[in-house]
């Protein structure tokens, strides 16, 4: 499988996510090698991010376990 490329980015409406099946909860690592609880989304597709202010990240660990409600 070909490794994506990660990428932060601004949640439009934030509490959409919440109720959503595609969020899940997960430890990111910016590029600056700062930690961050975020909401990481699997819909490729989804109109609730904003790409305008978008950064890189480092790695990604994705709690499945735990949905972002």
């Amino acid at each position: 499988m070909a490794r994506r490329q990660l990428k932060i980015v601004r949640l439009l409406e934030p509490e959409l996510c919440l109720d959503c099946r595609f969020a899940h909860m997960a430890d990111v690592e910016g590029e600056d090698g700062s930690m961050k609880r975020m909401i990481y989304c699997k819909r490729l597709d989804c109109d609730n991010w904003d790409f305008t202010s978008s950064e890189s990240a480092r790695s990604v660990q994705i709690h499945e376990d735990e949905e972002a409600a």
